[in-house]
């Protein structure tokens, strides 16, 4: 009897050794970094105040930004990143390669802060004879704009020579009169755009286009971590609050990732976007018949 009593003794001790330990050794081991991706639309500006504040740290997240939105796609299908803030349309055009991946919460619907540029009026371009040089970067929300654009003003019988460039490379174009110029670009970009004399002559307020920005994943991450995503979609909220109440302070935080825009161009930026904390029912409906499964969102 005793000597069971003290076998019995032993395997509990070793199992409190061994639980402890395994606490221990997951303790040492903080949770795995998500890798998000973001570029430097105005609508993500709470992401880099939460990067800057070190709140993304805590939360798990890395955040990386790119210059194209083709980057996202690319990042995302290779592995290198687990997230990453687009419009529907980077998801649609690069679909067949993120089959794996899922919106999880909505960001913002831009209401003008997508923009077509020239360096002549409407009315010049309806009645050009020679090539239009048009700068955009294809396969992402600059071409279905374009495309809008086209539409909108019948403009489907020109001659356009495309330039593919990231935004990075398009806002530094200057106005030259011997050509036409159509730009189409976005916030904070398009603020340099008009320094250099290329003026806007529409954008998604006028243009027959639903732009919507939101947060995807690689689908396996939310299913494993859905308290993750779910304090970021929190967090994000609290920043975008902080914006409310502090422009100027949150504006100082985030100024580098704003290619130069200045405090005042950056209000003005805000104008263009409607913060969007859940999408509405028509939204849904939108995406749903464009392809992208909304059952996921958080």
């Amino acid at each position: 009897m005793r000597r069971r009593l003290s076998i019995i003794f032993s395997l509990c001790f070793a199992l409190i050794w061994l639980s402890s330990c395994s606490d221990g050794n997951h303790r040492e081991h903080p949770k795995e970094t998500i890798k998000l991706a973001i570029n430097p639309w105005v609508g993500y500006t709470p992401f880099m105040y939460l990067n800057e504040t070190g709140e993304l740290k805590k939360l798990g997240f890395k955040l990386v930004m790119v210059s194209s939105l083709g980057e996202n796609a690319n990042l995302i299908t290779n592995h290198l990143v687990d997230a990453f803030a687009a419009t529907q349309y980077e998801f649609i055009n690069y679909r067949d390669e993120m089959q794996h991946v899922v919106p999880l919460f909505s960001v913002d619907r831009s209401y003008g802060a997508d923009k077509i540029h020239s360096n002549v009026d409407i009315e010049r371009l309806k009645k050009a004879e020679r090539p239009i040089d048009v700068y955009l970067e294809l396969g992402s929300v600059n071409d279905d704009l374009f495309k809008a654009f086209v539409l909108k003003y019948r403009l489907q019988s020109k001659k356009f020579i495309y330039h593919h460039d990231p935004q990075t490379v398009i806002q530094t174009l200057q106005n030259h009169p011997d050509k036409l110029i159509v730009v189409v670009s976005y916030e904070p970009y398009s603020s340099t755009l008009r320094r250099h004399g290329i003026k806007e002559v529409a954008s998604s307020r006028n243009l027959d286009i639903l732009i919507l920005d939101l947060t995807y994943a690689n689908l396996d991450l939310p299913k494993n971590r859905p308290e993750r995503y779910r304090a970021l979609k929190a967090a994000f909220w609290r920043a975008k609050a902080e914006l409310d109440r502090h422009p100027r302070a949150f504006y100082n935080r985030i100024r580098k990732y704003l290619e130069g825009q200045s405090y005042d161009a950056f209000l003005k930026s805000l104008s263009g976007i409607q913060w969007l904390i859940e999408l509405d029912e028509s939204m849904k409906k939108r995406l749903n018949k464009q392809g992208i499964d909304t059952s996921h969102l958080l």
